[in-house]
């Protein structure tokens, strides 16, 4: 019995360790081109295509998941802040519930024209498109198209874009 037990204990050191060291790969990656987004809201539509030319920050969050939400108002604040002009936020919600999205819209003062809300989570292209695993996530996408940085720091988005 002693013996099973040891053996069980091993295997589960193995497996714990093992998948420590081998992380699954969530997201895209810095280099990989951005897939195309098509996206809805009150001002009209919007798409990675219409903002060729200029650096986009694609922020995925939800209202119930507090990190999330409070990098997506950072993120406002610090393009506000800054007043960098050669970049577009598109800040797309996973809330399951579009009253829910809209009130927090509302609440933490966020521009309208900067919020998307997808209603079809999880089964979502966008979803998939970006491999989300859990849907939070950010991007900072270049003039080009390609992914330039993966969840960049608020407060650093400036230096990145003048790099």
């Amino acid at each position: 019995m002693k013996k099973t037990k040891s053996v069980i204990g091993m295997l589960a050191l193995v497996l714990l360790f093992s998948s420590a060291f081998n992380p699954v790969e969530t997201g895209l990656k810095e280099g990989e081109h951005a897939p195309m987004l098509q996206l809805q809201n009150a001002e009209g539509p919007v798409s990675l295509q219409s903002l060729k030319g200029r650096y986009v920050l694609l922020n995925f969050w939800a209202g119930y998941d507090a990190p999330s939400r409070m990098e997506n108002i950072r993120f406002a604040r610090e393009i506000d802040k800054n007043r960098i002009e050669n970049i577009s936020l598109v800040s797309v919600s996973f809330d399951t519930n579009r009253k829910v999205f809209e009130e927090i819209v509302k609440r933490d003062e966020l521009d309208t024209a900067t919020q998307f809300y997808d209603k079809d989570v999880p089964s979502s292209n966008t979803f998939d498109d970006y491999r989300l695993s859990k849907g939070f996530a950010s991007y900072l996408i270049s003039p080009e198209g390609v992914i330039i940085a993966k969840d960049p720091n608020p407060e650093h988005l400036t230096k990145l874009i003048r790099q």
